[in-house]
């Protein structure tokens, strides 16, 4: 045989076992979904961040932290730091 005969049938081999598993994988089912027990509209629920609650305490940190930002502001632009 020559090294040309040689290659052709070991790519018809590693031809044959590709196919052979690829089929065995198409045959094989795919588990089903489970399904989540969390019902619609609890906190882990997608609309959350439209809640009317939601925004309360963000004017409470905007206020508190605006005034502290300034004044570190102003005290980084004094030293020259900025």
């Amino acid at each position: 045989m020559s090294d040309l005969e040689e290659r052709g049938e070991i790519a018809q081999k590693r031809e044959a076992t590709v196919k052979q598993l690829l089929r065995r994988a198409a045959k094989r089912t795919r588990p089903s979904q489970a399904f989540s027990i969390v019902l619609h509209g609890q906190e882990t629920g997608a609309n959350r961040e439209f809640a009317p609650d939601r925004d309360s305490d963000a004017m409470l940190w905007f206020l508190i932290a605006l005034p502290v930002f300034m004044v570190a502001h102003a005290i980084c632009v004094k030293i020259g730091a900025i």
